[in-house]
């Protein structure tokens, strides 16, 4: 277990967050995925003022490393389908454009039919009659007869034979680019051979180095930065949580004769903090411990203290934002974090954040605890947020062998005829995207310091999560969601059994308390999709409750049901 905070049983290490799952099955789509290394490296580069999103169970700069190895990869294969595309329009145009039209014709009618066993006899039936189609077109271009005064005809007929080295160059190009990146993933990124320290990624682009250097140092601060509503970004998506205020009151009946005010009771709201974070301490698995001993213990149990403040409202803060052209800084001193969490007000508040990671980081089960007084009113809230596995599809590295199966090595040179022409077509369009964001890069920033200097309610907040990006729409395993509705509940239980032993320990009466205590034990809801029913209530789409009768009981976990992708409840 880690905790970050500055209390006498804080520990200094941080989480092994580089070695996780999570990280290296991000690593995994910056390879395979370019959708997700772009809209990365925009969220991360694009705007260099932006605070950046807490790291939850990864790390960050261990991935935008590899994005930025994977768009250099990307830059380098598609100048070659440039060259060698360019070569073959330039040497015979119209057979070019006839043979690239068979292919991908032919490709596209035949892929519905490559999911079952014959899935690679099929495909290599269609390259065949793609390459014959291209072969009697070359043959029929040759002996075209063009005549000396039909030069529009001898330019579009061309020299088909230069231009079919041209388009096997081009191919190969492609097929290389797919063959290295399965060797990547297999000599790198395959569990039991991922090492983020000596991953060997290329060196990092001069002008990202220093924002990259910046985000290694933020990504594990103790401040959020957020944009928009939601102040939670990058702990994934929000489940059902609880909030109430307390009377504060003395449980014993007073002696007669003393004044009213003796009737209440004052505590500061950090005693009580470090109170409930002592408890959830307690909790965490020994390492050297058996589980089945400890049922309710919990292994990589993460505790910290965290300031959550909107981007927009900074202006007032010459800590977080010393220089309005550059980037916000992520951490407060342990002095400043609780005298914000004993004086809630204003833009900036404190949260106490128990992230127990499973499934090596790949889900997260986040719960965050806001304490906070108000004269004779003690209030209580409880969010939690759910972190998600990655898509399904980053998991297919596990599947790789050293050595390349005949089947794998027809569906290596099929699936480059397949996107054959696809890709070059769009090597143009990404080669000038990429060019265009490099020359204004630099007045990209120039304006966005500039709009800071202006505006005062200039957003710094950080818009999304990197590991939010990759986040699939369900579970893979029915026991992802058992642990992640079960860290919960555990965090749940031992949080409010610690508010009723500290109200208990200083006299307040706590009758109400436990009233409430049961409420959310016995009918809380977790409601992330689909339909959920408690009791005579319905949560959810299209919703529909029936009445219980008056002799059931509640169950003891709630009840809950789904009608769609399998998330906790």
């Amino acid at each position: 277990m880690v905790i970050r905070q500055g209390t006498p049983e804080a520990s200094t290490e941080g989480p092994a967050d580089a070695t996780s799952e999570a990280t290296r099955y991000l690593c995994v789509a910056a390879h395979t995925d370019d959708t997700f290394a772009d809209s990365a490296l925009s969220e991360v580069f694009d705007d260099e003022l932006r605070a950046v999103a807490p790291s939850v169970g990864f790390d960050l700069t261990t991935v935008l490393r590899h994005c930025l190895e994977a768009r250099q990869r990307r830059i380098r294969r598609d100048a070659g389908l440039i060259i060698a595309g360019g070569m073959a329009l330039l040497l015979a145009p119209l057979w070019t454009l006839l043979v690239a039209a068979v292919l991908a014709i032919v490709m596209s009618l035949t892929r519905t039919n490559r999911q079952g066993p014959l899935g690679p006899l099929v495909s290599v039936l269609a390259l065949v009659a793609a390459t014959v189609v291209s072969v009697w077109l070359l043959v029929q271009f040759v002996g075209i007869d063009t005549g000396e005064g039909e030069s529009t005809l001898s330019w579009t007929v061309g020299l088909p034979w230069l231009a079919l080295v041209a388009g096997l160059v081009a191919y190969l190009i492609l097929v290389l680019h797919l063959f290295g990146t399965r060797q990547l993933l297999v000599e790198r990124l395959r569990r039991g051979h991922f090492q983020p320290a000596a991953s060997g990624t290329s060196p990092v682009p001069q002008r990202y180095a220093a924002r990259l250097a910046a985000v290694d140092t933020a990504q594990h601060g103790n401040v959020t930065i957020y944009s928009g509503y939601t102040p939670f970004v990058g702990h994934g998506a929000p489940v059902a949580g609880w909030s109430f205020a307390l009377p504060i009151h003395r449980a014993e009946p007073q002696l007669s004769g003393s004044s009213g005010a003796d009737a209440d009771v004052r505590f500061a709201v950090v005693d009580l903090i470090d109170h409930v974070r002592r408890r959830l301490a307690a909790i965490r698995l020994d390492p050297a411990g058996d589980p089945e001993l400890n049922p309710e213990r919990l292994a990589g149990l993460v505790l910290e203290d965290r300031v959550f403040v909107h981007g927009g409202l900074l202006s007032d803060d010459p800590q977080l934002l010393p220089d309005r052209g550059r980037m916000p800084r992520q951490r407060w001193s342990d002095e400043r974090l609780r005298a914000v969490a004993s004086r809630p007000q204003g833009a900036a508040r404190h949260f106490l954040c128990a992230l127990v990671p499973s499934w090596g980081g790949e889900v997260v089960a986040c719960t965050f605890l806001h304490f906070s007084t108000d004269g004779r009113v003690l209030y209580l809230e409880c969010a939690r947020t759910l972190l998600e596995p990655p898509r399904i599809e980053y998991h297919d590295v596990d599947r790789l062998t050293e050595w390349l199966p005949v089947r794998q090595f027809v569906q290596l040179f099929t699936g480059a005829a397949e996107q054959l022409v696809r890709t070059a077509l769009g090597a143009p369009v990404r080669l000038v995207r990429d060019g265009v964001r490099v020359v204004r890069h630099q007045i990209r920033q120039a304006r966005s310091r500039r709009m800071a200097r202006e505006d005062l309610g200039y957003d710094y907040g950080a818009r999304a999560g990197v590991r939010e990006l990759a986040t699939g729409i369900t579970y893979h395993n029915y026991f992802q969601v058992l642990d992640a509705a079960k860290h919960l509940k555990v965090v749940e239980r031992h949080v409010l059994a610690a508010i009723v032993d500290f109200l208990e320990d200083r006299g307040v009466d706590t009758a109400e308390f436990r009233t409430r205590q049961t409420m959310i034990l016995n009918q809380g809801v977790i409601q992330t999709g689909g339909l959920s029913v408690v009791g005579n209530q319905a949560v959810g789409a299209g919703a529909r409750a029936e009445q219980q009768s008056t002799t059931e009981q509640p169950s003891p976990q709630g009840t809950s049901r789904r009608a769609g992708t399998g998330r906790p409840s």
